[in-house]
């Protein structure tokens, strides 16, 4: 009985054995991890995209709340985060606001600077610009092919 206990445990794997086991692992690691690496992307995708549905549903309300004017660039998160009198001035006791919580940031850029429109780089977040038609939009995204590229 004791012999035949002995034979089972030295009984190990082979090297070729390892050697499949080892390369079965990578073949499905390889397959695998560009999977995870995509859903990132599509996350700062989806995530950018509520970001903008958000602003952008802010600046309507500002703009509706305000004469038909929306917020300074100097100011403007300011402006839709804090509470503010029709004329815009930023008052604790005012009637209009706050439009959101806080500033969003740019899932790509991981910034929530924003610039004039075209003036973007790596370290901002946002174009803003009144006449344009969205009047803000995330650095670097392009919303129809939603790809992002370093500005």
């Amino acid at each position: 009985m004791g012999k035949k206990l002995t034979k089972i445990c030295n009984a190990g794997f082979t090297l070729v054995e390892l050697i499949i086991v080892v390369s079965i692992l990578g073949i499905l690691a390889a397959l695998v991890i560009p999977k995870f690496t995509n859903a990132s992307v599509l996350a700062k995708v989806a995530s950018t995209q509520d970001q903008l549905r958000s602003t952008r549903t802010a600046l309507l309300r500002y703009q509706v709340d305000h004469n038909d004017t929306y917020p300074d660039i100097t100011d403007m998160w300011g402006a839709l985060t804090g509470k503010s009198d029709v004329d815009g001035t930023l008052n604790a006791a005012g009637d209009y606001g706050p439009y959101l919580l806080s500033a969003p940031e740019n899932p790509f850029t991981v910034s929530a600077a924003v610039v004039a429109f075209g003036a973007g780089t790596v370290s901002d977040g946002w174009e803003y610009d009144v006449t344009g038609q969205p009047p803000i939009v995330a650095v670097g995204f392009d919303e129809t092919t939603e790809t992002y590229t370093a500005p």
